[in-house]
């Protein structure tokens, strides 16, 4: 087992807290962007670019109490997230948007928030899928 994979699976928040966290998540990237009314137009399009993102992994990822599509396995999120969150700390300095302030500040705090979000998620590594309840049939 890699030490990523050890990592992902250590932390102390539960996978299905994090599974609700996300949606507020992805409220606050897309809120914050269009909100916050930043001058840099990539400041703005990567904010709502990077809430889709995480609205369709809220969404989508399977053995989560809080999806709707079982698809991505929950380690595969894990992974997601890290680079996402992590993006979000070096895309204004990247991007050239570090100058506004708003921007800055607002991509620094949530990414690094996220980023201490998923670290100290505990993650399933998949290496025993749980099978997804079945509705149970009409009874007669």
């Amino acid at each position: 087992m890699s030490a990523l994979k050890k990592l992902m699976g250590r932390g102390f928040i539960s996978p299905d807290l994090h599974a609700i966290l996300d949606y507020p998540f992805a409220a606050i990237l897309i809120a914050g962007s269009w909100g916050l009314d930043y001058r840099s137009t990539a400041a703005t399009v990567i904010g709502f670019a990077l809430g889709g993102v995480a609205a369709v992994l809220a969404v989508a990822t399977r053995d989560w109490r809080t999806s709707a599509y079982w698809i991505i396995p929950p380690v595969v999120h894990g992974y997601v997230d890290l680079i996402v969150t992590a993006a979000m700390i070096v895309l204004p300095f990247a991007v050239g948007f570090a100058d506004e302030t708003r921007a800055l500040v607002f991509y620094v705090v949530v990414g690094g928030g996220g980023l201490v979000a998923t670290l100290a998620t505990r993650f399933p590594s998949g290496d025993a899928p749980r099978a997804r309840p079945v509705a149970a049939g009409p009874t007669r």
